[in-house]
């Protein structure tokens, strides 16, 4: 929301509806990504999203639509975790791999293309969920890759039942807004136990589910 400014200026309030329109979308501002009053609020939620979250020592942990890698950064203050980032954006990648280094892994590619199993202990998904092209596959995919009692935590925008709907029409390459109670269904529906939210701001919310059991569910390959 805090980017509408920066696309009425260059033209791109439009809706976008596909994986290469995203890719361009987040190209273009991947430089103005970190600056701003975008910037600083967002790195409020993520500190404030740390705190609500005890990482346990030599985690694996996978940031899925890490941009610039800020998440990344802070993380990597703890030399135990393994850390691992995925991004559709090569100019947001290329930002995250100056910052990080060695520090972290990255990968360019969509949620949706992840073939991992039983990898990681923790998976984030940061303000990025309402752009996967494929949110049903994406809930796969996270299943899938978390380790028995891994852990899943979903931080997304919610405005409300009407102020989401008119955020999906307008904003570039939204897939769909989801309210608290659509994520809380959501995690349980994909298998996810001990469900937990928070909001972290007035338009954020935390969603965060464990893998309690390792099973394939029939729905899951659809």
């Amino acid at each position: 929301m805090l980017l509408w400014l920066y696309w009425l200026k260059e033209g791109l309030l439009f809706k976008m509806g596909n994986l290469q329109e995203n890719i361009n979308f987040f190209n273009k501002i991947a430089r103005y990504y970190d600056k701003g009053i975008f910037g600083i609020w967002l790195n409020r939620i993520l500190i404030k999203l740390l705190k609500e979250i005890e990482i346990k020592e030599n985690s694996i942990i996978l940031d899925v639509g890490c941009g610039t890698g800020n998440f990344l950064k802070i993380l990597s203050k703890n030399k135990t975790l393994i850390l691992c980032g995925l991004d559709i954006s090569p100019k947001m990648i290329k930002i995250a791999k100056k910052k990080l280094g060695k520090k972290a892994n990255l990968k360019l590619m969509p949620i949706e293309n992840l073939r991992d199993k039983n990898k990681f202990n923790y998976i984030f998904s940061t303000e990025a969920f309402h752009h996967y092209s494929n949110q049903k596959k994406a809930m796969r995919n996270f299943y899938y890759a978390l380790k028995k009692n891994g852990r899943l935590i979903i931080v997304d925008l919610s405005f409300g039942r009407i102020l989401n709907w008119i955020f999906h029409k307008i904003e570039p390459g939204n897939s769909g807004m989801n309210s608290r109670r659509d994520f809380y269904r959501l995690l349980k529906k994909y298998g996810f136990r001990n469900i937990q939210q928070k909001r972290l701001s007035l338009v954020t919310i935390m969603t965060l589910g464990e893998k309690t059991e390792t099973k394939t569910f029939k729905y899951l390959n659809k």
